[in-house]
């Protein structure tokens, strides 16, 4: 509960133990047989002793937290229990392991490079170059190949050579740098002295091959590296090289990807590298219908930011220019001219419910072309509810919206597409996004209470890091007048009082206070309010308004709320040196109930009142 006297449960438990007396004829039988039974009978193994329970986790109980959606807890751990390497070396190794483990799984890229420049001297060189490995690795993973390459030449030509298997993984590593910085050439240069260096390599490194092949526009070559590999991504990148080859015309190659980009059993990465295969027939087949619902399922599919891959690469902008390109060439057929935008709105929303693709492209064109700034934000916002609608619609409409270059900053976005996302991210929930799409949206979306709108923002701004903002949207509702449901205004008000503001809380205490409020409602608006003055340090007016909140429906009364509110006071008051009437007030409480608990609680402060010195009440 939010408010209640705090406790000291002192339970007593008595434990009988009840042991029955074995029977005498059961005793007699057990002392005869007892030894012949135990010749014939080989002893009952015994259980190995279960080790004593440590509050300390193991590495077993890190990995599981990391498993079980708390990485950031595990990670906290492994900083604080990580042995010292001058005290454990091997200990230090296994738990550094996992370290950069949690590191790779949550991606935090920057954490792995940052680590590797707080090694302890004495590290041994091969413990040293897989931790430099795993660097090298982020760097890539943040698409900086320049850096990864500084660090992979310092273990290729450092000292100690490394191990052979150690090599090949480092010059693969040196292939992906080449890649990610786009060096095509030198890239293809490095592939060929790896194979004449590795003959027979396997492992994911004709994965790698194989997309190099197909980022050089050599799918033959690339299907020859894929010939003896198995596995789900191996089948993706063969059938976009068949594909691109020739080998396999685009229906059937079509048909195949649709199958597995549907197949809920794959993993999502493999779906989505189905569906871009998929789009990529549907060209070839000159279906224009059919790339678009391939893009939109493909990157519907992707629930987080986009992640780029070199040769799957599945972007927003795509479908963005998939929508316009069959919009332009469906105005054509319509014989629809760009500037006339009353026609492509009609003719676009005569597919609205019947052919959303159709509707959607057309669409497009207008909000791409229109004349006017207004035009274009309502071509915008039908697009997204035509979206919204479709299967992974809420996902689909985010990356279109957010992880576009065409809108490079959330101002951009139409506000009636803001209001969808919000309402969208609010539901993830993304309380930082949410707040940054709600900025500037004073109005309400239609069809909703102004007044529900902006208590919502105000609560989001809060949520999200920004509450000063969310004090003044309040003060805005406060000061236009609108009739405002206490109810609905306290969540937020508690908000405030969460992160601290306490103290801007009071002036919205103060004004519900002035409402019409039952009885009780008033009790607990005043006992609220108190909380505020407290937190803020005025303990006079809080012990005041708690004590008016225990009383003000009958100066006497001693229900629980009465209590709870007294016991407040009471608190207030000795903080605010009134040990007298401090005392008075526990002394009432102890009086009035029966409770050993809450009788201990109340002897135990008052003594505590006997050690603060005597002095006149502060005010403050």
């Amino acid at each position: 509960m939010r408010i209640s006297i705090r406790r000291i449960l002192i339970i007593l438990a008595a434990c009988l133990l009840v042991a029955g007396a074995p029977a005498q004829a059961a005793q007699k039988h057990k002392q005869q047989h007892g030894k012949a039974a135990a010749a014939r009978t080989p002893p009952a193994p015994q259980p190995p002793p279960v080790p004593p329970f440590s509050l300390t986790p193991t590495l077993a109980d890190i990995s599981t937290m990391a498993a079980a959606g708390a990485p950031g807890l595990a990670l906290k751990l492994v900083a604080r229990d990580q042995p010292a390497f001058a005290q454990d070396a091997v200990g230090w190794m296994s738990w550094e392991r996992q370290r950069i483990y949690l590191y790779q799984s949550s991606k935090a890229w920057g954490d792995i490079i940052a680590r590797v420049q707080h090694l302890p001297a004495g590290l041994g060189v091969d413990f040293r170059q897989w931790e430099d490995m795993q660097a090298a690795d982020a760097w890539l993973q943040l698409g900086h190949g320049r850096e990864a390459r500084a660090v992979l030449r310092a273990l290729i030509w450092g000292k100690t050579p490394p191990a052979d298997a150690t090599l090949s993984q480092l010059r693969q590593l040196v292939i992906r740098s080449y890649l990610v910085d786009q060096r095509l050439d030198d890239a293809q240069t490095a592939v060929i002295r790896y194979r004449q260096d590795y003959p027979k390599d396997a492992g994911h490194w004709p994965l790698l091959e194989a997309r190099l092949f197909l980022r050089t526009n050599q799918p033959q070559a690339a299907l020859d590296a894929l010939k003896d590999i198995s596995g789900a991504q191996a089948g993706m990148l063969a059938l976009l090289a068949s594909l691109r080859a020739g080998t396999l015309a685009p229906a059937p190659a079509m048909e195949k990807a649709v199958s597995a980009g549907t197949d809920s059993k794959l993993p999502v990465d493999e779906r989505v590298y189905a569906w871009f295969i998929a789009a990529e027939a549907a060209a070839d087949l000159k279906n224009p219908v059919a790339r678009i619902q391939a893009l939109q399922n493909g990157i519907g599919l992707q629930s987080g930011v986009l992640e780029q891959d070199s040769v799957f690469a599945l972007t927003p902008d795509m479908l963005w220019q998939a929508y316009l390109d069959y919009g332009e060439a469906l105005g054509n057929q319509l014989q629809l001219v760009v500037g006339d935008d009353q026609a492509w709105f009609l003719a676009a929303s005569n597919r609205f419910d019947s052919d959303p693709v159709r509707a959607c492209a057309l669409f497009t064109v207008v909000a791409f072309n229109a004349s006017s700034a207004q035009q274009q934000n309502v071509a915008y916002w039908q697009i997204a509810t035509l979206i919204q609608g479709q299967k992974n619609g809420d996902a689909l409409l985010r990356h279109l919206y957010l992880d576009s270059p065409r809108f490079k900053d959330v101002g951009d976005i139409p506000p009636d597409v803001r209001y969808l996302l919000a309402n969208d991210v609010l539901e993830i929930p993304d309380i930082p996004l949410a707040s940054r799409l709600m900025e500037g949206l004073d109005a309400p979306p239609p069809d909703t209470d102004p007044v529900a709108w902006q208590l919502q923002r105000a609560r989001v701004f809060i949520l999200g890091g920004k509450p000063d903002a969310g004090i003044k949207t309040l003060q805005a509702l406060f000061e236009s007048g609108a009739k405002v449901d206490p109810g609905d205004v306290l969540p937020v008000l508690f908000d405030l009082q969460t992160i601290g503001r306490n103290k801007e809380t009071i002036p919205f205490f103060r004004a519900l206070l002035t409402t019409e409020l039952t009885p009780d409602q008033r009790r607990q608006m005043l006992y609220w309010t108190a909380d505020s003055y407290k937190a803020s340090g005025d303990y006079t007016q809080a012990a005041a308004l708690y004590l008016r909140s225990a009383t003000l429906t009958d100066p006497f009364a001693m229900d629980q709320w009465a209590q709870t509110a007294r016991y407040q006071a009471a608190q207030a008051l000795a903080k605010a040196g009134d040990i007298n009437d401090a005392r008075r007030l526990y002394q009432g409480l102890l009086n009035a109930t029966r409770d050993p608990g809450q009788q201990a609680v109340l002897r135990h402060d008052m003594q505590q009142l006997m050690l603060m010195p005597q002095m006149r009440p502060q005010q403050q």
